[in-house]
């Protein structure tokens, strides 16, 4: 008798697991793992999954250095914020960037780097090359000969091509202005010491894709404004 009410038990906890795994991957675009769902339930116990958290500052160090963006520089976003998937991965399920803006997006990126390889490159250039963050294999955007001990080999940016979004490292000043225009949220992970091996920026953000041109050229202006913060504090160290 106990073995059959286990065996039941089993099998309820399947089916609900099972729904629960059907209900992440159906938003998105890209093969889901167990792995990836199962950190995303722990995310979810933690509440780190909610708007409220996504959105909240309050954990942005102070820095006497100012930002690197303005009021004037980020207007206020002119729709409201996209339906997105806050787990592991980080995905904007609505409101993706057409085909036309990514192509942009990409021919952006080309001008501005160089294929990444193993050796060393002039401090000036910037590298581009498979993400060692975005299991999806984006395109990230590295710092060249970059410390060791800097988050993930360098890389400060990467772009969704599933859905045209960006995650950044930005200046905290930075951070909290796109997120109070509505240009951006935080990653649920922010903070975090993963395995004990990488601690994830507090202000690593996704910011949104863009839809149009006038949303490209304010891309490209935030995108200006992680560099030179990043090129900068690589310098200090």
């Amino acid at each position: 008798m106990l073995l059959l009410v286990a065996f039941v038990i089993l099998i309820i906890l399947f089916i609900l697991f099972k729904r629960s795994f059907n209900q992440y991957a159906s938003g998105l675009r890209e093969q889901p793992t167990y792995l990836l769902w199962l950190i995303t339930r722990y995310i979810n116990f933690k509440g780190w999954s909610t708007e409220e958290y996504c959105l909240s500052t309050s954990n942005f160090k102070s820095n006497e250095q100012s930002g690197y963006l303005s009021e004037k520089d980020i207007p206020l976003r002119n729709q409201s914020r996209p339906k997105m998937l806050r787990a592991v991965p980080h995905r904007q399920l609505t409101q993706q960037a057409p085909d036309h803006i990514m192509y942009e997006i990409h021919k952006h990126i080309e001008s501005i780097s160089i294929p990444r390889y193993n050796g060393e490159a002039p401090n000036h250039l910037l590298l581009r090359g498979k993400s060692v963050v975005e299991y999806t294999g984006a395109d990230g955007i590295f710092l060249p000969n970059a410390n060791q001990n800097t988050f993930e080999k360098g890389e400060f940016a990467h772009v969704h091509s599933n859905d045209g979004s960006f995650h950044m490292i930005l200046h905290p000043s930075d951070a909290k202005l796109l997120i109070n225009k509505q240009w951006a949220e935080k990653f649920p992970l922010n903070g975090v010491n993963l395995f004990n091996k990488i601690i994830v920026p507090d202000t690593y953000l996704l910011v949104y894709a863009p839809q149009n041109e006038d949303d490209l050229k304010i891309w490209k202006t935030i995108l200006n404004a992680a560099i030179n913060y990043n090129r900068d504090n690589q310098n200090k160290h």
